[in-house]
């Protein structure tokens, strides 16, 4: 039975060794052996892969271009001291387009993985969450993609508003010191940060 040969992980084996022997006399007399080692020489025959196909990382928004979002690695089952065939180099197949100007929003360096923000003053409260598609290729021209999930924290850069501008209500006036236990008006407001906890004053005036 003829099998193929794989070298590579994660089944495959680089060097197989084995026994010969020759014996004479058709078979009946002496017999004489020998060690014999073959080497698997590499092919480039495994494209690169991103283990875990989505990645999650997350950068604050209103921060400066070249901040550290994340990082994604790509394996590569061929040998790396075989030629380039291992050799990974990174790139961004569809990346986000800032609207304003047109500038791709992200980039990666091409030998590390390692995304960044090429834009500036990313706005959690117009784009909360991004989505890209990265490329890890090998020195043979064979690929593989990977998901880039990017999520924009919020800072507190929103100032809260009241949803009406005048407030109307009418209230009877007091007898003597007591006051009524009712409210007399709730007013609400909205923030479009993503967390917040308010705190309400009247400025008296004399």
């Amino acid at each position: 039975m003829i099998l193929p040969l794989d070298r590579d992980l994660p089944n495959g084996h680089s060097q197989y060794r084995f026994t010969v022997f020759a014996q004479d006399e058709g078979g009946q007399g002496l017999v004489g052996y020998a060690d014999v080692q073959v080497n698997l020489k590499d092919i480039n025959d495994n494209a690169p892969v991103f283990p875990h196909g989505t990645y999650f990382g997350n950068v604050t928004e209103n921060g400066t271009a070249g901040m550290t979002v994340m990082s994604m690695t790509a394996i590569d089952h061929d040998d790396p001291s075989e030629g380039t065939n291992a050799r990974i180099i990174y790139s961004i197949e569809k990346n986000v387009i800032e609207e304003d100007t047109g500038s791709p929003i992200f980039e990666i360096e091409s030998d590390t993985g390692v995304i960044k923000t090429a834009v500036c003053c990313l706005d959690r409260e117009r784009t909360p969450d991004y989505s890209i598609q990265v490329v890890a290729m090998d020195g043979g021209g064979l690929k593989g993609t990977g998901t880039a999930s990017i999520r924009i924290v919020d800072i507190n850069d929103m100032p809260p508003k009241f949803t009406k501008e005048e407030w109307l209500t009418e209230v009877d006036e007091t007898d003597g010191i007591t006051l009524p236990e009712t409210p007399i008006l709730t007013v609400t407001v909205h923030d479009e940060d993503e967390t917040n906890k308010f705190q309400y004053k009247v400025p008296f005036e004399s």
